[in-house]
């Protein structure tokens, strides 16, 4: 190979034809200024490496199938640092920036609704934490309410054992202020 001379780059057929439906839709004249200082051979080739770049960042987009795959920040400073390069070298990147920020608009949109679910979802974790408090709290008061009639009956029989033994030494008590009042007033 002599000096000067470099092997030319060719699209594979298939990237042809997207090239040449994509070109269509979005009509293209790169003017290449920031290449002039290269050699023709060299040109040539990153030419066609960009239109490479070009084609892939469109699919790329269209790809995208998840408001998700643009959250990323790298993400998206790589598509911006693409368009903007392409722009550079003269390519009418309009269209693909329009779709970019209807797709970034529509991320951060998505990005809202993610973070107003996982708040509402936190809220509806904490409550339900709550209400387990709350019912293992009922379950530990209704025990304590079981026990507590438990020991309120066993009082009740105690106090009605009590008032029966109670009326034995008021009776034999009676029955003692009866036979001393007879005594007392007995005759000699």
């Amino acid at each position: 190979m002599s000096p000067g001379h470099y092997p030319s780059l060719r699209l594979t057929h298939e990237y042809r034809n997207l090239r040449d439906d994509l070109f269509r839709a979005m009509p293209q004249n790169p003017h290449y200024q920031p290449l002039q200082k290269l050699c023709a051979g060299v040109c040539e080739n990153i030419k066609v490496g960009l239109d490479v770049v070009f084609i892939n960042l469109a699919l790329k987009m269209v790809k995208l199938s998840s408001p998700l795959e643009l959250s990323s920040s790298d993400v998206m400073e790589e598509f911006i640092a693409t368009l903007t390069q392409l722009e550079e070298m003269g390519y009418d990147c309009a269209k693909l920036w329009a779709k970019f920020d209807t797709l970034r608009a529509i991320s951060a949109e998505e990005g809202g609704v993610v973070l107003g679910l996982e708040e509402t979802t936190s809220k509806r974790r904490n409550k339900q934490v709550e209400a387990t408090t709350t019912r293992t709290r009922i379950s530990e008061l209704e025990a304590e309410l079981k026990k507590l009639k438990t020991v309120l009956e066993t009082e009740e029989k105690e106090i009605e054992i009590l008032k029966f033994t109670e009326r034995s030494p008021i009776e034999e008590r009676e029955q003692i202020w009866k036979n001393f009042r007879s005594a007392a007033t007995a005759p000699w």
